[in-house]
């Protein structure tokens, strides 16, 4: 790794990454809890006098008081710990980067989405492509590209390509794949 100097009293911007991964129950389960701490709130105000009502938990406890441990009850419970063990791993997990870094100045990132656009349209400036689109990751680019039937366009896609995303510090691996479209030839209806 280069050491890059940065100007006095400026440090290099931390490595940009993406927020975990939250899925729609995980937002349910927080408002559940959110809930749950609500109604456990207004049960400790009734207990204390504060709030006149009868109180919610306790009537709730008891018609659980005749239910025995079971199988179902066994699974149920193992279920639930290992889901709440995974979404504790899945919150404390890595972040996943989402830029990559470019050569041009310190700090400097360029979102995946973004060079794959630039892959994208390097390719499309290529001579007798009809049109490309591209998707990226943090190794590699895909791009796809549509012409017509006889034209290989993979070496200059591949080389405008890897010109174009030439800035960034780690070089990303190319890889074109090519559409094949019917089209009109030149003299093809004898007119």
């Amino acid at each position: 790794m280069t050491h890059v100097e940065t100007p006095r009293g400026f440090a290099p911007a931390a490595a940009a990454t993406r927020a975990g991964r939250v899925a729609w129950w995980s937002i349910a389960l927080a408002v559940l809890l959110v809930a749950l701490g609500v109604v456990v709130l207004r049960e400790a105000l009734v207990a204390a006098g504060r709030v006149d009502g009868e109180p919610w938990i306790a009537p709730v406890l008891d018609s659980l008081d005749g239910v025995v441990p079971s199988v179902l009850v066994s699974v149920v419970g193992v279920v639930v710990a290992l889901l709440g063990l995974w979404l504790v791993v899945v919150a404390l997990g890595r972040r996943v980067r989402t830029r990559l870094d470019v050569t041009s100045s310190t700090g400097t990132t360029l979102g995946l989405n973004d060079a794959a656009r630039l892959a994208a349209s390097a390719a499309d400036e290529v001579d007798r492509v009809l049109s490309a689109r591209a998707a990226a990751t943090r190794r590699s680019v895909t791009v796809t590209v549509t012409t017509l039937e006889g034209d290989d366009v993979t070496d200059a896609v591949r080389a405008a390509v890897t010109e174009r995303l030439a800035p960034l510090v780690q070089p990303l691996s190319v890889k074109v794949v090519g559409r094949v479209t019917a089209g009109l030839h030149a003299g093809g209806d004898g007119r």
